[in-house]
């Protein structure tokens, strides 16, 4: 039964490496109908999350402590799934160090939740200077994503909520400069 038990969870894991790898991916013109067709299912399920109210939900800092989204209620809080081996989360994350330094005495915060080995996400905030919060998990961190309507597991993944704590704006895929300033401009 341990054996078992064993390789399901060596299957889950690649299963859930590969999802995470094909999300991390830029769409081709190439794609198949199915393939098409699971994207717009869950794009159906992440517009479904905008207007809810945000789901509280505490997950470690770096250093081990438990933090929860619900601390910066009152914020405009743009909630980033992201990796430190996704390419696109990697070319975003200079962007959103820039706009929380620039605003965040507005009330404006970025949680950033890396699905990623604590290590990995340490050498990375440090060799980037990030300074916003940065929580982490693994199979948590993915778990809370589902429940803002990442339901294949995109990476990066971004959440825009409102002081109200109200979904206003769900993306997949990297967060361009014009996307973060029309967020700005509508909610700050």
């Amino acid at each position: 039964m341990k054996h078992r038990t064993r390789a399901f969870g060596w299957v889950g894991l690649v299963a859930a490496s590969a999802l995470l790898l094909v999300g991390c991916e830029e769409p081709t013109p190439e794609m198949d109908a199915a393939e098409a067709n699971g994207n717009e299912a869950a794009q159906a399920a992440a517009d479904e999350a905008q207007g809810d109210r945000r789901i509280d939900f505490t997950l470690p800092d770096l250093d081990g402590n438990e933090r929860q989204l619900s601390e910066w209620d009152g914020d405009l809080v743009v909630l980033n799934f992201w990796a430190t081996w996704c390419p696109p989360c990697k070319k975003e994350m200079p962007l959103f160090q820039e706009t929380w330094e620039d605003h965040q005495e507005d009330g404006f915060t970025i949680v950033a939740v890396a699905v990623d080995e604590l290590t990995a996400t340490q050498h990375f905030v440090d060799d980037f200077g990030i300074e916003f919060p940065i929580l982490i998990g693994q199979d948590e961190a993915m778990e809370v994503g589902r429940e803002y309507g990442n339901r294949i597991g995109a990476l990066p993944y971004t959440v825009l909520i409102d002081r109200d704590g109200i979904i206003r704006d769900t993306h997949r895929g990297e967060v361009e400069p014009e996307d973060l300033e029309a967020w700005l401009d509508e909610y700050l």
